[in-house]
């Protein structure tokens, strides 16, 4: 595994903490969220706050992330949104987009009880 995948899995685990926060805040009608920094960073402890409707925008695309300003990459990524309290990144570089892509779980099959 090269560093840009290595970079890419750590932030598709944030995403999917986002994921399991997302879920948490639907289920409790919450709706301004502290979501995490999907950046590369595996040390990253940035919060995110945004609301559910924000997040699923941005969860439309599963090579786009929610990244908290100034996170971005350049050699990864580009900022698409500025929203001030965070922004919206797309993956640019190629195996990171196909890792990203790969580990989505919302791209994933779901799995059935036999």
């Amino acid at each position: 595994m090269n560093e840009n995948e290595r970079r890419a899995m750590n932030e598709a685990l944030f995403r999917d903490v986002n994921e399991r926060i997302a879920e948490s805040a639907e289920r409790f009608e919450t709706d301004e969220i502290e979501f995490v920094c999907e950046c590369a960073d595996p040390n990253c402890t940035e919060r995110v706050p945004a609301t559910l409707a924000e997040y699923e925008r941005v969860r439309q695309s599963p090579t786009t992330f929610l990244l908290a300003p100034g996170h971005e990459q350049p050699d990864l990524e580009r900022v698409v949104s500025d929203r001030g309290r965070f922004e919206i990144v797309d993956k640019v570089q190629a195996a990171v987009r196909r890792t990203v892509v790969r580990l989505d779980p919302r791209q994933r099959p779901e799995q059935t009880e036999p």
